[in-house]
């Protein structure tokens, strides 16, 4: 019997079933032959399929079926010339059984065969072929098919398949072929269906091994060890899938993130549906665990193409807010104030985002605790709970904070009552914070632009300064202690594009007089290079209070100051113009000690003076009729200046009475640093006097 004919993929059946059950009861010299040029479909097609059966022995068959090309679906290439040859033996129950049947491919995306199979045929719609000896990506594989009832079922095992070659296996895998991807896989896979549409997926995988390494630098792995199951069922042309995975050796990067998975075994795991038809899908239960650092949690809802989520829950937690910071968090923190702290604490997230954007959120904290390494600002044990919506009103959001501080300077306890709403944020009850034997006190606060993204924050505040004393100021900031207290009303605080301002007047109540503060800015705050611009000026400041506060020689009288263009960077002075003087009108006892007039003789000029060498060692105090010193700095020069002299120089001190005394300056310009240094060296041997 010998047929050649083209056949639709609705009116085949595979040619040697069919023909073996044909045969079940006849078997003298049979010669029997089926060739098909061509069987087709939408997305596969056979060409080439011949099947020939020539009768060997009684109850036995030489069997051959030869295909030249098969196409296979969804562009998953193709296989040239396979045969498949095997000496059938009839069972007593019926149908034909192969012991050791012969395998030949020539050209495949697995690589060309040759090995050995084994097979049963009970009629035309039941059967089983078992191929243990292929060979994969220098790898081996066993598959195993059974069909009936128009129904199959195949399982492949795979072991010890390397990634490397599989790259050349097919076009479509979800990697880019640039990686220079390593490793070793290996496992099952088990898959069911009828006809070519797959309805069931069992895998079980585990990747050793695994290097890989981007062109640009921005992702890396190495010896990562990556294990995979999960089932996934089709039902009402929706894939049901449970599947979970983890990373527990090795290491990887992915920028800015670098990850030690041996240290921090990370677990996945996903319960949920996909619609193909249009690319929804259900997470009914997420989760993600990263090992003894975060644990991540929820529920979510998403279109696969274009990428958009739709609904998503995610509830996070971490009993070690330390390691959470060291481990994930701090890499994107770079070049930000808080890329080098030392964090403590627990604490607790839940988010939720639809389509969009993010919607509600809530944050739980308990005994969080953080310190800037650089020692600019530190927050003590925190413990409360925020919670935020974009649209509506949500419970007032309550934190108690143990202590804080900012540049060294101490800050008591407090509660914190605020609401989110939208993208801001509005302070519910004035707040008043413990500082310095004294008190900062918050009436308004309103934050905008920082809860929502693209926007840019900025805030506005009304505040007040109560009784800070300058003695606690000056001593957390290692300075000279300074008598008196701060107060001040601060009714037009605000913060806009990275610039704190003061609207109103910061006032000082010290060394007897007043200072008053106006135009403060600080330009990036918390950043590496803080920018503060202000003015300031000083009335009637009693100059032996101030004169005792810094060692320098008594000063009898009253001073008055004004500065004027202040520029500080990186809280180190760059440009300002300082003139003090006597006030005008000024009744005060004006004297000055000896000390006081060589300090101020070496500021001016630079040169020791020598007092104790001259008759006037023997008083030890001169009164004197003015003091005017004008100090402009200008990047690293200084310009110092006084009352204008007719023979030369200028007056720093001019005297009054006898003996008289005139401090007189020579120098008009000198490098900062060399005036800081005279500063330091308060102790003076001296200058001419004239």
């Amino acid at each position: 019997m010998i047929a050649t004919t083209t056949f639709s993929a609705r009116l085949c059946r595979l040619a040697l079933p069919a023909l073996l059950a044909c045969t079940q009861s006849a078997w003298a010299d049979i010669a029997s032959a089926l060739s098909v040029a061509e069987i087709a479909a939408d997305d596969w097609r056979i060409r080439g399929l011949s099947v020939t059966l020539d009768s060997a022995a009684p109850q036995q068959l030489a069997a051959q079926l030869r295909v030249g090309q098969l196409v296979l679906p969804d562009r998953r290439g193709e296989v040239r010339d396979l045969a498949l040859s095997c000496a059938l033996t009839q069972q007593a129950g019926g149908g034909w059984q192969c012991e050791a049947g012969d395998l030949a491919i020539a050209d495949a995306p697995v690589g060309a065969q040759k090995t050995r199979w084994r097979g049963r045929f009970s009629n035309a719609s039941e059967w089983r072929i078992d191929v243990p000896g292929l060979r994969l990506a220098k790898g081996a594989v066993s598959l195993a098919i059974d069909y009936s009832a128009s129904r199959w079922t195949a399982n492949v095992t795979v072991r010890d398949a390397r990634l490397e070659q599989a790259s050349t296996l097919s076009p479509q895998l979800p990697w880019p072929a640039d990686w220079g991807v390593r490793g070793r896989v290996g496992g099952t896979l088990r898959g069911s269906g009828a006809g070519v549409v797959i309805t069931s997926v069992d895998a079980d995988l585990r990747v050793r091994s695994l290097d890989f390494s981007s062109p640009d630098g921005r992702h890396a792995a190495e010896q990562l060890g990556v294990a995979f199951a999960g089932r996934g069922t089709l039902r009402a042309g929706r894939w049901r899938f449970d599947a979970k995975g983890g990373i527990d050796a090795g290491a990887f990067y992915t920028e800015p993130l670098f990850v030690d998975a041996a240290k921090s075994r990370i677990d996945l795991g996903a319960v949920g549906a996909w619609s193909p038809g249009n690319g929804l899908i259900e997470l009914d239960s997420w989760q993600a665990d990263v090992a003894d650092t975060l644990s991540l949690a929820g529920t979510g809802r998403m279109a696969s193409a274009p990428s958009q989520v739709e609904d998503l829950t995610v509830v996070a937690r971490s009993d070690n807010a330390g390691r959470l910071y060291a481990q994930i968090l701090q890499p994107f923190l770079v070049g930000t104030p808080a890329d080098d702290l030392e964090v403590e604490g627990r604490l607790g997230m839940v988010i939720h985002v639809d389509g969009a954007g993010f919607e509600q959120a809530g944050l739980e904290l308990s005994g969080l605790a953080f310190a800037d390494r650089q020692g600019r600002f530190s927050l003590g044990a925190t413990s409360g709970s925020v919670a935020w919506d974009r649209d509506d009103q949500v419970p007032v959001s309550r934190v108690k904070v143990r202590d804080a501080g900012v540049y060294g300077i101490p800050v008591g306890g407090f509660d914190l009552l605020l609401q989110f709403a939208g993208d801001g944020v509005v302070l519910v009850e004035p707040l008043v914070v413990p500082l310095l034997e004294g008190a900062f006190a918050v009436d308004d606060f309103r934050l905008q632009g920082a809860l929502l993204a693209g926007a840019a924050p900025r805030w506005s505040a009304s505040a007040s300064l109560r009784d800070i004393s300058l003695e606690a100021l000056t001593r957390a900031l290692d300075l000279p202690p300074f008598n008196g207290s701060l107060q001040g009303q601060l009714t037009d605080l605000h913060y806009a594009d990275e610039v704190l301002a003061l609207g109103g007047r910061l006032s000082l109540s010290a060394f007897g007089g007043n200072i008053a503060v106006e135009g403060l800015t600080i330009g990036e705050p918390l950043g590496l290079l803080p920018q503060l611009r202000a003015s300031a000026r000083l009335r009637g400041l009693d100059l032996e209070s101030l004169t005792r506060t810094f060692s320098f020689g008594r000063i009898e009288g009253r001073l008055d100051g004004d500065l004027d263009g202040l520029s500080l960077l990186g809280w180190n002075p760059d440009r300002f113009d300082l003139h003090l003087y006597t006030p005008p009108g000024d009744r005060s006892r004006r004297r000055i000690s000896q000390r006081a007039v060589e300090n101020l003789t070496e500021l001016g000029s630079g040169v020791p003076a020598g007092l104790s060498t001259t008759f006037l060692r023997m008083f030890e105090e001169f009164g004197y009729d003015r003091i005017d010193v004008r100090l402009a700095l200008d990047g690293n020069v200084a310009r110092l200046d006084g009352l204008a002299r007719e023979e030369g120089g200028y007056y720093l001190v001019r005297g009054s009475g006898l003996p008289r005394i005139d401090v007189i300056g020579r120098n008009r310009s000198v490098a900062w640093r060399e005036l800081i240094e005279r500063l330091r060296q308060i102790q003076v041997k001296g200058a001419r006097i004239e």
